[in-house]
């Protein structure tokens, strides 16, 4: 066969390999497109958010907290968009809010707590590439709970007590994973598991949500890893419910999947948009805010898995640490 002859017949494939390649540029470069264009949308949202031409991000507000003066940046404040604190931090409000006689805007809250959080704000709004591990505040067991309470009425729980996220499965496969805030974007063409955990701190996960935008198939839910070792998902296009120690719920067969038996549930389809939320270690399901399944007798009134089968088809297990991990 002449060299002419072989380099014709090769340049078919050539052509298709650099095709592939740009297709698969084109997808990387139209995600980062996305990405961006939704930072841009953040931020426009966060400066819409800002009361008039005075407010600014780099304004250093006086603060009085619990009698005690402090100063802080209201870009640190704004840090968690969504939540009370940046609203009331916003600027919209400056003029109506309580203020001492010096005209310091007063904030009746302990200020050993309040401080706490306002310097693990600081901690993450220097880290600008998100390259440290920055621990969350740490309290006795009498001042954890007064924490809690507080950073949950500032709506700063997922701010405050961040997760990570990771894909958990054996086979080797490409993962786009993007974050805002608070929340993570996760891109897979093929079947795969993700673990969530808490990052910088030891507080236990106990309700996720996942909103699924054009997927095929989802499977989310909770594995118990705490006695039985680390269960293998993924492989063979298994899902967390299909295997022991796992519990979850897959829209595609409308059921909650419990160590691998269906619990069907009727009429629960996977669209474009859909939202599914577990609670309560895995307890409670909703979606796109209705109660779906639950451990409870007594919200007959909602489409549940258990009701007078209960004592028969069980899915669940009354200790709520057996299935305290998420998975998706």
């Amino acid at each position: 066969m002449s060299k002419n002859k072989r380099a014709a017949d090769e340049l078919p494939s050539a052509f298709e390999s650099v095709s592939i390649l740009q297709v698969k540029r084109k997808k990387e470069l139209d995600e980062r497109e996305r990405e961006l264009q939704a930072q841009k949308n953040a931020f426009d949202i966060e400066m819409a958010e800002l009361g008039g031409d005075n407010a600014q991000p780099s304004d250093v507000l006086s603060l009085n907290v619990g009698g005690t003066k402090m100063a802080v940046l209201r870009r640190t404040l704004l840090l968690v968009p969504s939540s009370m604190l940046a609203s009331k931090f916003s600027g919209r409000w400056d003029d109506s809010m309580e203020k001492d006689a010096d005209g310091n805007i007063f904030i009746d809250q302990s200020f050993h707590l309040f401080e706490k959080m306002i310097n693990y704000l600081r901690q993450r709004a220097n880290d600008c590439f998100e390259e440290r591990e920055i621990l969350s505040p740490l309290f006795n067991d009498n001042e954890k709970g007064e924490f809690y309470s507080m950073v949950n009425y500032y709506g700063m729980t997922n701010g405050i007590y961040p997760m990570r996220i990771y894909n958990r499965s054996s086979n080797e496969i490409h993962v786009e994973i993007g974050k805002s805030t608070e929340c993570f974007l996760v891109t897979s063409e093929e079947w795969c598991s993700f673990d969530l955990r808490p990052r910088g701190h030891c507080r236990a996960i106990k309700s996720f949500e996942v909103t699924a935008l054009e997927c095929q198939r989802i499977q989310m839910g909770w594995v118990n890893e705490t006695t039985s070792g680390a269960v293998e998902l993924g492989r063979n296009e298994t899902g967390v419910g299909d295997l022991d120690n796992t519990v979850g719920l897959d829209l595609s067969r409308s059921s909650i999947v419990n160590n691998g038996s269906l619990h069907r549930i009727d009429g629960l389809q996977l669209k474009n948009g859909t939202s599914i939320r577990s609670e309560d270690y895995g307890n409670r399901w909703y979606v796109d805010g209705q109660l779906v399944a639950s451990n409870k007798v007594s919200e007959s009134d909602s489409v549940l898995l258990l009701g007078e089968e209960r004592a028969r088809r069980e899915p669940y297990s009354n200790n709520k640490d057996l299935y305290a991990h998420p998975v998706i």
